[in-house]
């Protein structure tokens, strides 16, 4: 096969839409790989009515097509960084943006859920708020009860996750309007899951106010909660992390959105990646209870990660707002 030059450009007519076959041989790739350029959001795909295979449009392949090749003959190789194309965030210049916006700016302005609603769909979403449903909710919660004291969070959400998907029939239907359907009664249900640690704290509000009583048996007020929610907001976007390239993996293989989230959860488990903050916590744990007498460092603590059980941080039964979380 003869690639194209940069000035080539394919036949096609104005609106032209290439099957799955024809848009690999125009980037010079295995279908394989174009499946995986629309997990990562460098292609979109769409099924035409009354057919099942996807098909690409042909402007925007041929763009990518040149931005491969640009990249193939630029600068010499990263040294095996991982990076991909996005039309959702932009890192430049110290800062990003959520699909054009200051993603600081929005975050301290707007809601988590207002932020989350422009990052799905690009729209403004002025006072969204995110409900789970009861009957889910409570299935959520009795599964989650069920578990071991010494169980962690993560193991508190990924059950929650599975428990959900149980009880939605349209699981499977990954059409944009379920899949944003899902995502947004997941998110409160896995908050809904997790247990109290304050049971005079309102469960209603904001999706901030809601964790809030779940994180800490401290009272909240107002500057804590923005807080809270602005933290939400800025970490809405975890780039490549180990756990956001597994939920990428998942979704390539057209898994429904709750295997998806069900998979980050499981890599953010070990204690390489979401697991160290835990270890980390029980260090200062140490140095405050201890002093400069205290055995912890960051070399023990990463021997401590051979441990999965050392891994799993404090329960909400055993928050330090109660005093030093005795698994620690």
């Amino acid at each position: 096969m003869t690639l194209m030059r940069d000035h080539d450009t394919a036949p096609h007519r104005p609106g032209r839409r290439l099957t799955t076959k024809e848009t690999a041989e125009l980037l010079g790739v295995k279908p394989e790989t174009v499946y995986a350029y629309v997990s990562r959001g460098l292609l979109s795909s769409r099924r035409e009515p009354g057919g099942r295979a996807s098909t690409f449009e042909a402007g925007e392949v041929e763009a990518l097509a040149r931005r491969n090749r640009r990249d193939a003959a630029g600068s010499p190789g990263t040294g095996g960084e991982l990076s991909v194309r996005t039309r959702i965030t932009l890192i430049e210049q110290d800062r990003y943006y959520y699909r054009g916006v200051d993603a600081v700016e929005l975050a301290a302005r707007h809601s988590y859920e207002e932020v989350a609603e422009w990052l799905w769909t690009g729209r403004p979403a002025p006072g969204a708020t995110f409900t789970a449903p009861e009957a889910t909710a409570e299935v959520a919660r009795r599964a989650v009860d069920a578990l071991s004291e010494h169980a962690s969070a993560v193991d508190r959400l990924r059950v929650a996750a599975i428990a959900a998907a149980a009880e939605d029939p349209l699981r499977f239907d990954l059409s944009e309007e379920t899949v944003l359907h899902t995502a947004r009664t997941l998110v409160p249900t896995l908050v809904a899951a997790l247990p109290r640690v304050r049971y005079d704290h309102e469960d209603d509000g904001p999706l901030a106010h809601r964790l809030w009583g779940r994180l800490t048996g401290h009272p909240a007020d107002e500057a804590s909660l923005h807080v809270l929610d602005t933290a939400l907001a800025l970490l809405a976007d975890h780039d490549l992390a180990a756990s956001t390239l597994a939920v990428r993996v998942a979704a390539s293989a057209r898994a429904h959105a709750y295997a998806a989230v069900s998979a980050g959860l499981g890599v953010l488990e070990g204690p390489l990646h979401g697991a160290a903050g835990g270890l980390a916590h029980r260090m200062l744990l140490d140095v405050l209870d201890q002093g400069t007498r205290s055995r912890s460092s960051p070399k023990s603590c990463a021997r401590a990660a051979a441990s999965p059980a050392s891994a799993t941080g404090c329960t909400p039964a055993r928050t330090p707002a109660r005093g030093r979380c005795s698994s620690c």
